[in-house]
C-alpha cells in the first residue's frame, strides 16, 4: 500500500472514521507518518497507546468518565490499526484483542455504563454489552448489528443518540465479527444469534422487551432484514445500508473488501469466498418483514448498488412502515455524511419503539 493509496483510503474511510469517534486531529497525523501499508498499524496503534496512558491517568486521579471515553478512543485506534490487515492474521488478531480488551476496561467507567454480557447459545459465547438510559424505567431496547468489520466496539456513538431518546441498547458480536471471529466465521443463520439475544433481553427486568428494534450497518443491514423477518418480536428494524445480495457486486468491489469478506467468512481464496458466500442474499426474506422498516442507502455507494436498497423496500411490502431514504450524495452507508445522515435513523427508532 503506497502512499497514495493510504490518501485514497483516508479520503473514502474519513466520514467513517469520524462519525465512528476518531478524532480529525489524528487522521491528520496518521495521514502525515503514514508512508505505507508496513507503517499502518503502527501508527495506528501508537495513537491508541497514547490515548490509553491517557486513560491510565485519569483513572489513577479519579476521572472515571474521561478514563472510560480514552480507554474506549484507544480502542477505536486498535480497530482502525487491524483494518486492512487481513494479509497479516497475527497483526490482526492482536489489533482485535487489544480493542477487546481496552473497551471492556472503560465499559463499566462509561456514562451510563455498559454492561458486560455474555450468552451461552449452542456451544458458542455471544460478547456483548447492554447500556441503559438514565431514569427511564423499562426501556424499549435497541439490538445492534455490527456489519463486515464493524464490531459492538464500534457503537458507542449511536448507543448515545439511542440512549438519550429513552432507549436501551444491546450490541453484540455474531459469527464472523469481533470476538466471536475466534469462535465462528461467517455462516448462514446470523439471524439465530439474534433471536438468542431476544431470548436473553426477555429475560431482563429492566427492559421492556414487547419493544425491541434492530440497526445492522452495510452486512450488518443484510442481518437486521433477515433478523426481523425470522423473529417477529421486533417491533422496529433500521437497514444502515442494504446488502440485499453480495453476488452481484462482489466483482465490483475493491480488493480489499473482498479480501475481508474472505477472512471473515475462513476461505483461502476469493473463489471459495465467493461461492461460500452466496449465502448472503435476501431472496424470499423481505415479504416476511412485519415490523416498522426504515432503509437508508447512499445514492453514491460505490460498494453496494443503491438498487439493492430499492430492491429490499419493493420486496417489504409487509412492512407496518417503510421509509426510504437514498440521501443523493450519500457514500457507502452515508459515512461521509455521518454528522447529519445518523439522526433520522436514531429518531426513526425512538418513534417507532416509544410509541
Amino acid at each position: 500500500m503506497s502512499k497514495e493509496t493510504i490518501d485514497e483510503v483516508i479520503a473514502v474511510s474519513e466520514g467513517r472514521m469520524l462519525g465512528d469517534g476518531l478524532q480529525w486531529a489524528d487522521i491528520k497525523e496518521i495521514v502525515a507518518r503514514c508512508s505505507g501499508l508496513d507503517e499502518w498499524y503502527g501508527v495506528f496503534a501508537g495513537i491508541g497507546e497514547r490515548y490509553e496512558k491517557l486513560a491510565e491517568k485519569s483513572l489513577q486521579a479519579g476521572h472515571k468518565i474521561s478514563a472510560g471515553e480514552l480507554f474506549w478512543r484507544a480502542s477505536m485506534h486498535y480497530h482502525y490499526a487491524q483494518f486492512y490487515a487481513f494479509e497479516q492474521p497475527a497483526l490482526r488478531e492482536d489489533g482485535q484483542k487489544k480493542k477487546v480488551a481496552l473497551y471492556r476496561r472503560g465499559a463499566p467507567l462509561l456514562n451510563p455504563p455498559a454492561e458486560r454480557v455474555e450468552i451461552p447459545f449452542e456451544g458458542f459465547t455471544i460478547p456483548s454489552y447492554l447500556r441503559l438510559p438514565s431514569g427511564v424505567k423499562k426501556p424499549p431496547c435497541v439490538v445492534m448489528l455490527g456489519g463486515l468489520e464493524s464490531t459492538k466496539e464500534e457503537s458507542f456513538l449511536f448507543e448515545n443518540m439511542c440512549l438519550a431518546r429513552g432507549l436501551a441498547t444491546f450490541a453484540f458480536d455474531g459469527p464472523g465479527q469481533g470476538e466471536m471471529y475466534f469462535q465462528s466465521k461467517i455462516r448462514p443463520d446470523f439471524e439465530r444469534f439474534t433471536s438468542a439475544v431476544v431470548d436473553y433481553l426477555e429475560k431482563r427486568s429492566e427492559i421492556d422487551a414487547s419493544r425491541l428494534g434492530v440497526i445492522g450497518r452495510s452486512l450488518g443491514g443484510h442481518y437486521a432484514a433477515k433478523s426481523v423477518a425470522h423473529d417477529n418480536r421486533f417491533k422496529s428494524c433500521v437497514c444502515w445500508g442494504a446488502l440485499y445480495e453480495l453476488q452481484t457486486c462482489w466483482e465490483d468491489m475493491q480488493l480489499p473488501t473482498r479480501d475481508g469478506f474472505r477472512y471473515c467468512a475462513g476461505q483461502t481464496t476469493l473463489e471459495a469466498a465467493k461461492r461460500y458466500l452466496e449465502m448472503i442474499d435476501l431472496n424470499g426474506w423481505p415479504e416476511k418483514i412485519r415490523c416498522a422498516l426504515y432503509i437508508q442507502h447512499g445514492a453514491k455507494d460505490a460498494l453496494i448498488p443503491v438498487a439493492q436498497a430499492h430492491r429490499l423496500a419493493q420486496e417489504s411490502r409487509n412492512a407496518s412502515r417503510l421509509v426510504l431514504d437514498t440521501p443523493a450524495e450519500g457514500n457507502h452507508c452515508c459515512h461521509n455524511l455521518y454528522h447529519v445522515s445518523r439522526y433520522p435513523m436514531a429518531d426513526f427508532l425512538a418513534e417507532t419503539l416509544n410509541g
